[in-house]
Formats: structure tokens, C-alpha cells, sequence
């Protein structure tokens, strides 16, 4: 009976296990995932990629990168419109991660898993969004440049002497772009704008005021400072040296707060920049130089920016006095380490006017004049040292006879020397110290000949005659030749030092 009963329970269990692999089989057959091709119910954005290999999905996705490359920018620069492609801007994504993952839907579980899921997929659609990219190096040089140039730039009213008078231009305001707000801006309208076929986009730009206006600079009317020096015509090339440093300085404008460098003003000191080799001082000694005698423009100029008052920023003393400002009157120039610099500290435009001829360099400073009108100035170099040059700097050169003296450079006394700025004001007198200075002390150079008496020769001996076949002719005696004297080199003083310059 046992047997009878139990036999059922068996079959009905078997039959029920057929059942569900015949359904499983049923189901699986029906939700296969493809082996080779992307399941149904994948897309990537509108592109569908189902039943796809993964060359033909990634062939698709990119012919629409491609389209989306080639569309056009337009942005708006304040009412001026300038365009580029994106394709240009560096546009673009990486298809190849989002087709590997495209393609390992329904493909990367078990068959349990992977039939649920391509199941779901004909319900559910997989869409993927690309991420597209900028090359942001490409679309802020595009912003800047070619946005940038549309813009108009502030311009300050300029000043300008004509006819030996000052005049004044108009100012202008400007606008500039924002850089970093277009092309936020930008990326913003890409993103929104993805289905256009023109993107457009509004460029954020600024008013830029014009700094200095008319008004301000025709405040720049009176002369403050003046000075000028007195330089030799015969040496033609130092003439052009100092006539070129003028040209160069005349005409400047200083505006409020800026600091004006000669330096930076005259060079380079080239031939192609108008210069010509003329002598200059070097290690103590005087030497050809490029630009020689520009700093005669510098020294000028310094002495009427101390008589014009306005705050000196750095000058530097010569290395050896010079002749036509008295010491601590003086400002170098020498390569880049040596520097006359000096800051419009007034809150009006400064003009500078500068020119060279006939021997005489002046400049003259203008500005606004706020200076009492009893207020005075005078300045005075003080010497508080003489130091000596010393004996004579000897080189002896032996091509040259004894007795040969020739000096390739004079003495020149070395200083210590302060200048002082008197102001004499509302019945008082300040006596206030503007710079001290040193200067070498360099003895004469001087090269004596030291060439050697040409030795004496020997008599020849008298020959011995031999005997001969034949009658031969006595030979003359050579005479003996006479030693010519050398020279007493005269005995030279020592030179009188250079005497204190003056101002000229």
C-alpha cells in the first residue's frame, strides 16, 4: 500500500520539476542576452545602439559627436558678434568606456541575472548621456583673443606740447571682457542648447573708466623743476648719445602713483636704437661704450625732478666725479644695477620736456603747482672728504724707446661728498640732506717706452790671406759701428689731480 501511494508523489513531483525547466527553458530562450551585439533597449543619447556590434555602436556615437563638433559658437561681444566651431574649442567625449559598457549589459551576471535583466530591458530602456569635454586652454585663448579684440580699450587723455604749449586729448571709456564668466557662460549654453544647430551665448563684459580724464590732465599746466647742462660738440658721437637719450625721455607722461625709469626709457643701448660708441667710465677707468654720455641725460633730469619735488626712487652716484655737475649732483646709469628712478607722487599727470642742442641739455618738469608761492629752493654740494690719486699708473712697453711717455687717462681726485636742499618758506630756512656720495680716486695711467739698446757687434777679424793660384782682390775691413746713446728719460712731476669740477 506503501508502495502504491508513494508512486504518485514521485510522478507528480517529476512532472512539476519538467514544468519549471520547461519554463525556465521557455523563458531564457526568450530572454536571451546576445553574445556579440548590445542587447535590445540600449541607447546612447537618442542613438539606438541595440543589436549593435560594438564597432557599429561606436561608428554611430561618433558620426553624432562628429555633427555636434561642426556646429557653430556665436557669441554676442557687446553688439559685435564673432564665431568659431566647437570642433575648434577642443569638443568632443570618449565613447569608447560608455559603448564597453553599453555592450556588457545582460552579458556581465548569471543566467538568472543576465535573463532578468534584458528582460527589464525591454521595459526599461538603458539611455546613456555623453559628457562632452573642452579643450580649456583652446576656449580661453578663443574668449580672450577673439572676444578681447571686439572690445574697445579705456584711453587716458594725453598730453602733449605743441608749439610750446601744452595740450590735451579727449578720454575714452572702454569695455572689457570678463574672461572667466563668458566661458562659464559658454559651457552653460552648450549644455542647454544641445539639439541647436548654432549655439549663441552672451559674452559678460565691463565698463572700463578712463583713469585719466581731460579734466584731470589739463591740470598739468605749470612748470615745476627745470635744469640743464653744458656738453662739448667736438666729441660728435657722445653728442648724439645724449641728443638720442633726450628724444627718447621728451614727451613723456608720468600719470599719479607711477614710477618713471631712465633705464627703462632709453634702452637698449644699441646702434639700432640711435647710439654710438663714446667714452664712459668702467672699473676707474675711462673706456668706448656703447651709448657713452647718456648719463649727462640722467644727471640733467635728476636735478630737475629735485627742483620739481617729486619723490626720488632710486639714483646712484658715478664711479668717478664728472665735470659738469658738482659732486652728489650726479645720477648713473650702468647696465641694469644702476638706475635714476623717480615716482609722480602729486595727483596730477607729470610732463616731461627734454631736448639737446648747440651743447646744452635741458629738461623741464610739469605738473600742477601747489607749492607756496614764497616757498624757495636752492641746493649746495658739500665736500667732506679730498682724497689723493696717488702715483702714477705705469705700464712700460717695450716697442717704444726709452724717453716715450704717453697718458692714456688723467687723474682724478676721489670725494666724499652730501648734497643739501635749502628751503626757504614763510620766512624760514631748512637745510635738509637729499643724498651723500663716493667717488674714487684714480691716479694717472701713463705708458713709457722701454724698448732695449740694439747691442754693439763685434769687429769682424781681420781675414787670414791664404796663398792662391790666382791674384785675389784684399777685402775692405767691415768698420766697426757706433753705439748709438740711449736717451736720459727727463724726470716727470708728478701730475696735478683733476681739479674739483664745477657745475657748468
Amino acid at each position: 500500500m506503501k508502495k502504491q501511494r508513494f508512486a504518485p508523489a514521485v510522478f507528480v513531483i517529476l512532472v512539476m520539476l519538467l514544468l519549471i525547466v520547461g519554463y525556465v527553458a521557455f523563458m531564457y530562450m526568450g530572454n536571451k542576452p546576445a553574445e556579440n551585439v548590445i542587447c535590445e533597449g540600449v541607447y546612447v543619447e537618442s542613438i539606438n545602439v541595440s543589436g549593435m556590434t560594438k564597432e557599429q555602436a561606436k561608428e554611430a556615437v561618433q558620426t553624432h559627436v562628429t555633427k555636434l563638433s561642426e556646429r557653430l559658437l556665436e557669441v554676442d561681444v557687446n553688439g559685435k558678434i564673432v564665431n568659431t566651431t566647437l570642433s575648434a574649442l577642443g569638443f568632443g567625449c570618449d565613447t569608447d568606456k560608455l559603448i564597453e559598457q553599453a555592450f556588457s549589459l545582460g552579458k556581465d551576471g548569471n543566467f538568472f541575472t543576465n535573463s532578468a535583466k534584458v528582460k527589464a530591458l525591454k521595459k526599461n530602456p538603458q539611455i546613456y548621456t555623453l559628457e562632452f569635454t573642452y579643450d580649456e586652454k583652446a576656449l580661453k585663448k578663443f574668449v580672450k583673443n577673439t572676444c578681447g579684440k571686439q572690445c574697445v580699450n579705456a584711453k587716458n587723455s594725453k598730453i602733449k606740447m605743441e608749439n610750446g604749449n601744452l595740450v590735451y586729448t579727449e578720454a575714452r571709456d572702454g569695455v572689457s571682457v570678463d574672461v572667466d564668466a563668458t566661458i562659464e557662460t559658454i559651457k552653460t549654453q552648450l549644455k542647454e542648447q544641445e539639439d541647436a544647430d548654432v549655439v549663441k551665448a552672451q559674452a559678460v563684459v565691463a565698463i572700463q573708466k578712463a583713469t585719466v580724464t581731460k579734466e584731470l590732465a589739463s591740470r598739468c599746466k605749470d612748470k615745476l623743476g627745470k635744469f640743464s647742462t653744458i656738453y662739448s660738440t667736438g666729441n660728435i658721437s657722445r653728442s648724439k648719445n645724449v641728443a638720442n637719450a633726450a628724444r627718447l625721455i621728451n614727451g613723456t607722461v608720468v600719470y599719479p602713483g607711477e614710477t618713471f625709469s631712465v633705464h627703462d626709457a632709453i634702452s637698449p643701448m644699441t646702434e639700432e636704437n640711435g647710439y654710438y660708441a663714446a667714452a664712459s667710465y668702467s672699473n676707474g677707468q675711462v673706456v668706448d661704450s656703447i651709448g657713452g654720455g647718456v648719463c649727462q641725460v640722467s644727471t640733467t633730469l635728476y636735478n630737475a625732478v629735485l627742483r620739481a619735488e617729486l619723490e626720488i626712487v632710486e639714483r646712484s652716484p658715478h664711479s668717478m666725479v664728472v665735470t659738469y655737475v658738482k659732486p652728489s649732483m650726479d645720477a648713473a646709469i650702468a647696465g641694469d644695477y644702476k638706475d635714476l628712478k623717480f615716482r609722480n607722487n602729486t595727483d596730477v599727470p607729470i610732463y616731461i620736456e627734454g631736448a639737446a642742442y648747440s651743447g646744452t641739455i635741458y629738461f623741464n618738469i610739469y605738473g600742477e603747482e601747489t607749492r607756496s608761492s614764497d616757498r624757495t629752493l636752492s641746493f649746495e654740494a658739500e665736500i667732506l672728504e679730498e682724497i689723493k690719486p696717488g702715483k702714477d699708473k705705469v705700464t712700460k712697453d717695450k716697442t717704444k724707446p726709452v724717453g716715450y711717455e704717453e697718458v692714456t687717462q688723467e687723474a682724478h681726485v676721489g670725494y666724499r661728498a652730501v648734497l643739501w636742499k635749502i628751503i626757504t618758506e614763510n620766512g624760514k630756512t631748512e637745510k635738509v640732506q637729499v643724498n651723500t656720495s663716493s667717488y674714487k680716486a684714480e691716479p694717472r695711467y701713463v705708458i713709457r717706452g722701454d724698448a732695449k739698446a740694439t747691442p754693439t757687434p763685434k769687429p769682424t777679424k781681420k781675414p787670414v790671406k791664404k796663398k792662391t793660384t790666382q791674384k785675389s782682390e784684399k777685402p775692405a775691413a767691415t768698420a766697426a759701428p757706433t753705439e748709438e746713446p740711449a736717451a736720459t728719460a727727463a724726470p716727470t712731476e708728478e701730475p696735478a689731480a683733476t681739479a674739483e669740477p664745477v657745475q657748468e
